[in-house]
């Protein structure tokens, strides 16, 4: 459904239209696209035998098809429609290399990224998206790499340019219907940038951690990502696309800037909640164990959590400084802070007693104060709404599991305190350490936090390679509530480690 207009949905059997759109959709029922356009049952039923005709009924390869409509969906920032097609694309034979060449908007790729019925389809596409009127070189390019496919099915070659042009008409005019009424609240969201992505269980007992690789390029650098309580992965679904976009994407094969391993801590999304105690030392040594298993190098460019994912990421630069070359601890604190052991205990207590949802209300309100765009009536409130479904879905044994560990934990006492004396550690500053916070976080006590953090380690291990940056107008996850102010200082601190 959009975001400014609730979607529809009828029953089954109670809309002959809406079945018509369930039976081309299959098992993917309806979609958020098709609940809008329900408002007007007449214009729902003539998109639903358009949509069906370009999709079903054409005689253009499926691949040349889908690339087409792929390109209409990166030049108009069309985030949704871009992730319900890249699938498809790759079901009818795109290969990764070739979705990049079509999601980089300031290129056309050369032939030997694409076939030469491609390489003209794509390049039709961009111009009629792009500029509306196609150069007449432009056509007759395509029209001259159509005959063999029009001779060989006994076809005129100009009734496949129109069906090629009326494919990108279409999608044009979906990507337009998407992003104006904001359909699935993803006009705001950044295109993906394809990867080779795969699942991972990695064993830690008899138990497992969930985890998620995001390849680039084999030759790119690794960064590891760590979530915060009472969140999993997804969390950083907003951020994913500004790292994996290529600092120019001209060479091939293309590389993106980066690789990506995400993960869900113990107790969170699909990773195990185990009996055993869960400490902030367990996090970190998790982490390393997932670079071990998953990074074929060993060694990461850097590691970034926040929140609970920040303390662990903390705590791993102290116990393995051999494994990465820079950490990113956003929002978070080296030791417990008093009192907040109670506070945990409390909303412990609210989660059985009310539920997960009474504790998801009060946690974002907490995350996201205004003047957060994410806070009350602030322009991205869609995000909200995605992350309490998160926290909605953590089991309560899985964030007692996980703030057990926020209880009582300190990151600067000695190691013979139960500590990794984080200030002594990294006395060559061989591990580069930024500290980041959102400006609104706790009033501000966050970010005050952890600029005396920053002070403190720098004036104890006069070796130590320590900044802290506020995020202005962030709450507790600024990668969600400013993501592009907060990948601007992230992404120019890793541009020079």
């Amino acid at each position: 459904m959009s975001r400014l207009v609730p979607g529809r949905f009828p029953a089954p059997g109670a809309s002959p239209i809406a079945d018509a759109i369930r039976e081309r959709r299959g098992a993917r029922g309806l979609t958020p696209l098709d609940g809008t356009l329900l408002h007007v049952p007449a214009v729902a039923e003539g998109w639903n035998s358009l949509l069906g005709a370009v999709r079903t009924k054409g005689s253009l390869p499926g691949d040349v098809r889908e690339l087409m409509i792929l390109r209409v969906a990166a030049r108009n920032h069309a985030a949704f429609e871009w992730i319900h097609h890249e699938h498809v694309g790759r079901s009818h034979g795109l290969n990764t290399t070739q979705l990049w060449a079509i999601r980089d908007t300031a290129t056309l790729p050369t032939p030997a990224i694409l076939s030469p019925l491609q390489a003209a389809a794509l390049a039709f596409a961009d111009h009629s998206t792009s500029q509306v009127r196609v150069p007449t070189d432009v056509t007759a390019a395509l029209q001259e790499q159509l005959k063999p496919l029009a001779d060989a099915n006994k076809l005129d070659v100009d009734d496949l340019l129109v069906e090629a042009a009326a494919v990108v008409a279409t999608y044009n005019m979906v990507s337009r219907f998407l992003i104006s009424l904001d359909v699935a609240g993803m006009s705001d969201n950044s295109v993906p940038w394809p990867v080779d992505r795969a699942e991972h269980k990695v064993p830690i007992g008899a138990d497992h951690l969930h985890a998620v690789t995001l390849v680039t390029h084999p030759d790119a650098p690794w960064l590891v990502f760590a979530n915060s309580l009472l969140t999993d992965e997804s969390m950083w679904d907003w951020l994913v696309p500004f790292v994996l976009a290529p600092t120019r994407a001209t060479t091939w094969p293309f590389k993106g800037t980066y690789n990506i391993l995400l993960h869900a801590q113990r107790g969170h999304g699909r990773s195990s909640t185990p009996a055993t105690p869960c400490t902030i030392l367990l996090l970190a040594n998790d982490i390393a164990l997932l670079i071990s298993t998953l990074v074929p190098a060993g060694q990461v460019k850097s590691v970034i959590g926040v929140s609970q994912g920040g303390a662990a990421t903390l705590a791993f630069a102290a116990l393995h400084p051999a494994l990465a070359a820079s950490v990113v601890a956003c929002d978070t604190g080296p030791r417990t802070a008093p009192g907040n052991a109670e506070a945990w205990q409390g909303r412990i207590a609210l989660a059985q007693a009310d539920g997960m949802p009474a504790l998801a209300a009060v946690t974002a309100d907490r995350w996201f104060p205004a003047p957060s765009q994410c806070g009350t009536g602030g322009a991205r409130g869609n995000r909200t709404e995605v992350v309490k479904r998160m926290i909605e879905g953590t089991s309560i044994p899985g964030f007692a599991l996980g703030a057990g560990a926020l209880m009582s934990y300190d990151l600067i006492k000695a190691h013979a305190e139960g500590g990794v004396a984080l200030l002594n550690a990294n006395a060559g500053g061989e591990v580069k350490t930024l500290l980041v916070a959102g400006a609104l976080d706790g009033g501000g006590k966050v970010g005050a936090g952890m600029e005396k953090l920053r002070d403190q380690w720098s004036a104890t291990t006069p070796g130590a390679w320590v900044e802290y940056v506020e995020i202005p107008n962030a709450g507790h996850l600024p990668m969600i509530d400013e993501t592009e102010h907060f990948w601007g200082v992230v992404g120019g601190f890793l541009a020079s480690v």
